[in-house]
């Protein structure tokens, strides 16, 4: 979670004209921050997530598409999109996560995913402490093209700083 947080924090950074929000998840989806300008606040709320905020075990990927997509909708902006990051499979939430990324194509969003771990799709037992889950990398791979995204699978820091360098260049608003 520290080299995620790194990436995402420098990307928070490069984008200083963007309305920005963020919701992490585990079982459930919980917002770190609305959408918003203010980015010194987001970066100082998003420095206080940890793995300890996440009470409900499991991964709802759709239910944090919805989350995210629900803030996006009442937004007018030329591009709306989402970056989904997972070291798991969705295996609890309320809604499926094929259904959410089909409702966040009718809402205009796009959506990139990144799954972060191992070839094996797991995360090695010294960087997670919950037990290891396999991803389930064509469901991540069918949001991203419902919705006109792209998949990229970070084996390591340096890719997932790479694949966020991808977007940075894919998205210039």
């Amino acid at each position: 979670i520290d080299a995620a947080k790194e990436v995402v924090h420098n990307f928070i950074e490069s984008r200083p004209d963007d309305r920005i929000g963020m919701v992490i998840y585990s079982g459930r989806p919980y917002s770190v921050s609305p959408i918003t300008l203010d980015h010194d606040w987001l970066l100082s709320s998003f420095k206080q997530v940890n793995l300890n905020i996440l009470k409900e075990m499991g991964t709802a990927i759709g239910s944090a598409i919805a989350a995210a997509s629900s803030r996006l909708d009442s937004r007018d902006a030329k591009s709306k999109i989402i970056i989904l990051c997972t070291d798991g499979a969705s295996n609890s939430g309320k809604v499926s996560p094929i259904e959410a990324a089909e409702n966040a194509k009718t809402l205009g969003i796009k959506i990139y995913t990144i799954a972060i771990g191992t070839e094996e799709g797991r995360v090695s037992s010294d960087i997670q402490r919950f037990a290891r889950q396999e991803f389930d990398l064509p469901t991540l791979r069918k949001i991203a093209a419902i919705t006109g995204g792209q998949h990229y699978h970070a084996k390591s820091a340096e890719e997932l700083a790479k694949y966020f360098d991808t977007i940075d260049q894919l998205e210039k608003s």
